[in-house]
């Protein structure tokens, strides 16, 4: 079960493209925070998806909204597809343990080994102010899904 609106926000602390550290409740009273749990690297769809946040991340910005996407993928793999990308916002391992972080979410894919294609929309209190999903790991999630999210903060 996936966590529900008006929920706090599961704390975790994951690995990044540098290998530094970072902490959900980090963000706390700062920024607030979308969460883009994504299956695979270097596939078309979600490819295509963090591309558009990229291309997009100024309506982010202007929210105070640090968006952090998250895959089972293993840490340099997640770091050469960053580089090649120019992503600008976290790329997070949730490779070790395998899905742990996913599963505290109820969004890992148990069949497959990797999350589901879920948004959370995390406010500066820790609060999952919204979430949502395509339903299918083929179909991505459009700007203006995440446009509808920010607008609930």
């Amino acid at each position: 079960m996936t966590i529900e609106i008006g929920a706090e926000a599961p704390d975790f602390t994951l690995s990044d493209t540098d290998k530094s550290e970072v902490t959900l409740s980090g963000y706390r009273g700062r920024k607030s925070v979308t969460l883009v749990f994504i299956p695979f690297a270097f596939t078309g769809v979600c490819e295509g998806e963090l591309c558009t946040l990229r291309d997009n991340i100024s309506a982010f910005d202007s929210a105070d909204n640090q968006v952090i996407a998250i895959t089972c993928d293993r840490q340099p793999s997640l770091a050469e597809w960053k580089k090649q990308q120019g992503f600008g916002f976290p790329l997070l391992s949730d490779g070790w343990p395998h899905g742990g972080v996913s599963k505290a979410y109820g969004v890992f894919n148990e069949d497959l080994g990797c999350a589901e294609r879920v948004t959370f929309t995390i406010d500066m209190d820790g609060k999952v102010v919204d979430t949502f999903a395509t339903g299918s790991l083929g179909v991505g999630r459009t700007m203006e899904n995440f446009s509808e999210s920010l607008s609930k903060l």
